[in-house]
């Protein structure tokens, strides 16, 4: 089951970052923006992706609470995939600002959907290397995207390759759709793969674990607790740094190492490569010594660290890169040990609704990013400034971190 999690997060954030190699294509150009503004403008379609996805976050983790992933995924699944594959068509700005809004909300369940998933069918000893397995489908999607993106423009040149690239990706989402609805099952007491002992047994142990921990109130006062509300400020600006990573990295290395769209986009393999195998050993770390709040500082310092040593040394290309590349690690492996946080304090219905509100809210550090990346780019001409940028963010979530009470 963890297996097809994995797969659809990886189908999933190839249509959420797929915009990042279209930027390095000249996507926005050839639709008719200016270059002196494409980057900005291209930051804004971005940005209105995580503005869209916000708005029905708490609601939509709530009714997965009472129905269960699958129609949910599936209707999501079918929306996103028809409107990346709209996306191969655009001739205009207009368009590609309302395909990405709405693709946003088509997208809106899947991640906190898939957090709550975790909290109902792992117990606290299992769901570190859980949400690992799982959130390494962001650099495994992003080393397929990559070689994915490389081989189109290889073939079909900057365009109509980027087109060709929404198109097939589109296609694989709508793919998915029988795939999770063969294999996913919505709650334990479902599960026609187990016998009713290993059944009674996984249920006995939520139970416990539900039992023990930290904050015992409504989902409604869950919302207002300081934990929950600093929680969303640190997924915030860790959101912010890692989209403003994702979606320039294509165009940051291309403008660092002076190489075309499709070299870039090899490139950009790295780093995902890199993230992808620290992500192991970390999350293997965390569930054996379990202070997740230390080690998720630890990581966004080492972000910190990656980026602004990548800005500060950029006449030495190599050097930058190798500090670009380092940074990957913090910016990618955060995830799976922050979510960890509130899944293991809350109960489940306060937690299907905080996890709502934090990734919601908190997401919309993805509008942010990218547009002061791309905006950054236009007014000096260079991605140094962006990449501090991302640094400072990195930095401000790592301390914030520190303060959250309820926490192993």
């Amino acid at each position: 089951m963890n297996y097809a999690t994995h797969y659809l997060y990886v189908i999933n954030f190839l249509d959420r970052v797929n915009l990042s190699y279209a930027i390095s294509a000249g996507m926005f150009p050839d639709i008719g923006v200016p270059k002196s503004s494409a980057d900005l403008i291209a930051g804004i379609a971005s940005a209105l992706f995580f503005v869209a996805y916000a708005i029905p976050q708490v609601f939509t983790t709530l009714r997965i609470n009472k129905v269960g992933v699958r129609k949910i995924f599936g209707i999501a699944f079918t929306a996103w995939g028809i409107i990346t594959i709209i996306t191969g068509f655009v001739q205009n700005v207009p368009e590609i600002y309302a395909l990405r809004f709405i693709l946003g909300l088509a997208e809106a369940p899947f991640y906190a959907g898939v957090m709550f998933f975790m909290g109902v069918w792992f117990v606290e000893s299992e769901r570190g290397v859980a949400n690992a397995f799982f959130n390494a489908a962001i650099p495994v999607a992003g080393i397929f995207g990559g070689l994915l993106s490389g081989e189109i423009f290889t073939v079909y040149h900057d365009n109509p390759g980027w087109r060709y690239l929404f198109i097939i990706e589109g296609i694989l989402a709508l793919i998915s759709v029988v795939i999770l609805w063969i294999v996913l099952t919505d709650f334990p007491s479902q599960a026609k793969w187990m016998n009713k002992d290993e059944i009674n047994a996984l249920e006995s142990d939520l139970d416990i674990e539900q039992k023990n921990k930290a904050l015992k109130i409504p989902w409604k006062k869950a919302l207002m607790e300081p934990d929950v509300i600093l929680l969303t400020l640190v997924y915030f600006f860790g959101v912010t740094a890692l989209y403003g990573y994702s979606i320039w990295l294509p165009s940051i290395i291309g403008s660092f190492a002076h190489v075309n769209a499709a070299s870039s986009s090899f490139l950009s393999d790295i780093p995902y490569i890199v993230a992808a195998i620290a992500l192991i050993f970390i999350l293997r770390y965390s569930d054996r010594k379990g202070d997740r709040k230390k080690l998720t500082a630890i990581i966004f310092f080492i972000a910190f660290i990656g980026l602004a040593i990548s800005a500060f040394s950029i006449s030495n290309v190599y050097v930058s890169f190798a500090f670009f590349t380092i940074s990957a690690i913090g910016i990618f492996t955060f995830l799976p040990v922050f979510w960890n946080i509130p899944q293991e304090s809350l109960t489940k219905e306060s937690s299907a609704a905080s996890i709502g509100l934090i990734n919601g809210l908190g997401n919309l550090g993805g509008a942010v990013g990218p547009i002061v990346v791309g905006g950054l780019e236009t007014v000096t001409h260079s991605f140094v400034a962006g990449v501090y940028g991302m640094a400072l963010f990195a930095l401000v979530a790592g301390i914030l971190v520190l303060f959250v009470k309820h926490s192993r």
